[in-house]
C-alpha cells in the first residue's frame, strides 16, 4: 500500500480500499443479473482481511452506502494496531519501498515497483508494515476516534480472537525477550508513538501477574519460558503483543457497537490444532479457519489440524459443524443463533456493556460463555492510549 508523492499523482491514498469498494458496488449493480440478491451482503475477513472489513465500516466517517448489511472480522477489525500515517511518515515509507525494490532513481516511481518480481514485493511487504493514511476523505480520522464518536456503519458484527494469537509471529520474526528491560524495549519498538513510562511499567507488572496468576484467557498450554531460543519472557511478551494486535481492538470495537446499540457477537477460540506444538504455539493465529469453513479434510493444509485419534477427532469435527453453521446463520440472518444444531444449548449473546460475554469455542470442553472482563486493567491502558497512538 504505497501512498507517497508518486502514488498521490496517480490517485487517492489507501487505494486498495477504494478497489474493494468498487467490487462491492459492482455486486450492488450487477449481481441480480446472475441470479443473486444484492441486499444481504456480508463482508468477511481474517487478520489483514479483517482490518479491511474494519476500514469499510469506518470509511467516509461511517457513511452507509448500502454496500453491505453485515460484517465478520476475525483476528482484526476497525481498530488498527498500527498507527495511521501522517504525510511525513507516508513519504518515508514510500521512499523505503522504492529503496528496497531498487526503484529510488527510476523515472516512473510508480511503474517501477510494479515490475519487480513478486518475491521481492513479498519480502518488502513482510519487512514494512502496512498502515492506513488519514486523507480527510476516505478516512476522516483514526479508527479509535471514529469508533468513539459512533462514526461507523451500524450493521451487525461478528468478531473474535484466539488464545495465543502471536506465538507464530514471534517465532517467525525471531522476537526474543529475556528481561523486563528487554520487554519494555520491545514494547517501545512495536508502538509507533511515545508512551509514558508509567504506562509501560504498569504493563510490565500486569502481564507478569497474568503469567503467574492466569485469567481464563491466560497462556493456556504455552510455557512462560520455553527455553533460551524463545526467551525467558516469551509467555509474558506473547500476552502483551496478542492484546496489542488483536484483543484490545476486538474488545474496544465490541464495546463501541454496544455503546451505539448495534448488535455484535464476540468469540474466544480455544482449540489447539493437532499439527502445532502445544507448549510454544498453542492456539495460534489463523487456527480457527478450518473450523469456520468446516474444512474437515484439511484441504490446503500441509498437515491435518484435526486429530487422528477417533474420539478426539469427533469432538473437533463437531466443533467445525457448530462454528460453520453459526457463521452461515450470521450471514443469512444477521444472528449466529439460527444454526439448527439441535444438541447445542448455549446461545451466543449480543455483546452488552453491563454483561460483556464471549462465546468460547473449545473442542475438548465444549462451547461455553465467558465474561469478557479478563485482563481489564492491562487492556484498558490500550483503550486509553489508542487516540494518542493514532490507532
Amino acid at each position: 500500500m504505497m501512498n507517497g508523492p508518486a502514488a498521490a499523482k496517480a490517485g487517492p491514498p489507501n487505494v486498495f480500499i477504494h478497489d474493494q469498494r468498487q467490487a462491492l458496488r459492482w455486486v450492488q449493480e450487477n449481481i441480480a443479473y446472475f441470479g443473486g440478491d444484492a441486499s444481504p451482503v456480508t463482508i468477511v475477513g481474517e487478520y489483514a482481511g479483517a482490518s479491511s472489513v474494519g476500514q469499510h465500516l469506518i470509511a467516509y466517517g461511517g457513511r452507509d452506502e448500502g454496500l453491505f448489511s453485515g460484517a465478520i472480522a476475525q483476528s482484526g477489525g476497525p481498530l488498527s494496531s498500527s498507527s495511521y500515517r501522517n504525510a511525513t511518515e507516508t513519504e518515508a515509507y514510500s521512499n523505503k519501498v522504492l529503496e528496497e525494490t531498487g526503484c529510488t532513481d527510476a523515472k516512473d516511481k510508480l511503474s517501477c515497483p510494479r515490475a519487480v518480481p513478486a518475491e521481492v514485493l513479498r519480502r518488502v511487504s513482510q519487512m514494512l508494515p502496512t498502515a492506513w493514511v488519514v486523507d480527510g476523505e476516505l478516512f476522516t480520522s483514526t479508527g479509535s476516534r471514529l469508533l468513539d464518536s459512533g462514526s461507523f456503519v451500524k450493521v451487525p458484527l461478528l468478531t473474535g480472537s484466539n488464545r495465543n494469537e502471536v506465538t507464530s509471529f514471534m517465532q517467525l520474526l525471531g522476537v526474543t525477550v529475556n528481561s523486563d528491560d528487554e520487554f519494555l524495549a520491545s514494547v517501545k519498538g512495536i508502538l509507533e508513538r511515545p508512551v509514558e513510562e508509567a504506562a509501560l511499567a504498569n504493563w510490565s507488572t500486569l502481564y507478569q501477574m497474568e503469567v503467574e496468576r492466569p485469567s481464563p484467557a491466560g497462556l493456556g498450554s504455552i510455557l512462560p519460558n520455553p527455553g533460551p531460543q524463545l526467551g525467558a519472557q516469551y509467555g509474558k511478551t506473547s500476552l502483551w503483543l496478542g492484546d496489542a494486535l488483536f484483543t484490545a481492538g476486538r474488545r474496544f470495537t465490541s464495546q463501541k457497537w454496544a455503546d451505539y446499540r448495534t448488535p455484535s457477537y464476540s468469540s474466544f477460540f480455544d482449540t489447539p490444532p493437532a499439527n502445532l506444538d502445544l507448549e510454544t504455539l498453542g492456539v495460534a493465529h489463523f487456527q480457527e479457519i478450518p473450523f469456520t469453513f468446516a474444512n474437515t479434510k484439511a484441504i490446503g493444509w500441509d498437515t491435518d489440524p484435526f486429530p487422528s485419534e477417533p474420539k478426539r477427532r469427533q469432538k473437533y469435527l463437531k466443533l467445525a459443524e457448530i462454528m460453520s453453521r453459526m457463521w452461515i446463520s450470521f450471514v443469512v440472518t444477521g444472528s449466529p443463533n439460527f444454526h439448527h444444531v439441535s444438541d447445542l444449548k448455549v446461545k451466543w449473546p449480543v455483546y452488552f456493556l453491563d454483561n460483556p460475554r464471549n462465546l468460547v469455542f473449545s473442542a475438548e470442553n465444549g462451547v461455553s460463555l465467558q465474561q469478557d472482563t479478563w485482563r481489564a486493567e492491562a487492556i484498558d491502558i490500550f483503550s486509553s492510549l489508542a487516540p494518542s497512538l493514532d490507532w
